[in-house]
């Protein structure tokens, strides 16, 4: 169930191998097969086909010129009003331009182009715009580092700025496996928290901070996963591979809502859909999300 409370206190050739990338969700439980649950999609570049699945328009992220506002967190149980507080929690966000075909990324400003293990193309995958979360830098230089979305888990690159526009963000998720819970974050105002599902024991959801890289909406059938996919930057340290792609870790739903608060998926995170629906709806792409005990 969603709690709402305030909380104050503060020209270059890279070589593109494409895969399917996969979310590690689901159940460990044996009678669920992992192609039955498995999210994937070829990143092989492919336009996908509109569809009358519910859309989120990516504008929630604000420019970087803008100052701090109060907002109005939308209806679940009960309508509650939080404002923001000052706090230097902002997080500069990357957003590929129409241009920028793949991922391109350097491994210094000027340097060598890196190799990735597998080509992530703009628009993302799963859909909407690249969006990457800035590490170092700011949007007037040059240049400035970014978590890459692929694997080992907290790889780094540099991109080059006029490639990207760049918004700030003050809303972040935190996910603490040792209590089961989630929670939302606009600066140092809590805006939501929930009980949630986490990795069984051999199947650990890593740890670490990523960043929201794309937000998917389920198709009817995908009843497993609620009514979104909150796709992160991160990856399964355990599975090699997952329904026959890398196994990447996402926030969704499920219907299954006797189950959170266990130990039981593949390393995804299981909240309520009504919560996973308030994630799509505020917390924006290239927001950071960090996983901790």
């Amino acid at each position: 169930m969603l709690v709402r409370s305030r909380l104050i206190g503060g020209a270059v050739a890279v070589v593109i191998v494409t895969a399917v990338i996969v979310t590690a969700c689901g159940s460990t439980d044996s009678s669920r097969a992992s192609s039955e649950i498995g999210l994937g999609l070829d990143v092989d570049g492919v336009e996908q086909e509109d569809d009358d699945r519910p859309g989120i328009d990516s504008a929630d992220q604000r420019p970087i010129t803008t100052t701090t506002e109060a907002t109005t967190a939308p209806e679940a149980d009960t309508a509650t009003t939080t404002t923001t507080v000052e706090t230097d929690s902002s997080t500069l966000v990357a957003t590929a331009r129409d241009h920028v075909e793949w991922l391109e990324p350097f491994d210094e400003p000027d340097g060598r182009p890196m190799i990735l293990p597998y080509g992530m193309p703009n628009p993302h995958q799963f859909g909407g715009p690249l969006t990457l979360m800035v590490v170092s830098g700011a949007a007037g230089d040059e240049w400035v580092e970014v978590q890459l979305p692929v694997r080992p888990n907290g790889r780094t690159g540099w991109i080059r700025t006029s490639d990207y526009t760049f918004s700030e963000t003050r809303r972040r998720a935190e996910v603490d496996l040792g209590s089961g819970r989630v929670a939302i974050y606009e600066g140092d105002d809590l805006l939501a928290s929930s009980d949630a599902a986490v990795g069984a024991e051999e199947t650990p959801t890593p740890l670490g901070t990523f960043s929201v890289t794309a937000k998917r909406p389920s198709l009817p059938e995908e009843t497993w996963l609620g009514p979104w996919a909150i796709v992160l930057s991160g990856y399964s340290e355990v599975l090699e591979s997952f329904s026959g792609g890398e196994p990447v870790i996402a926030i969704h739903g499920t219907d299954q809502p006797e189950l959170l608060g266990e130990a039981i998926t593949f390393g995804c995170v299981r909240v309520p859909n009504d919560v996973v629906t308030f994630l799509a709806e505020h917390l924006p792409l290239g927001a950071p999300v960090e996983i901790s005990v």
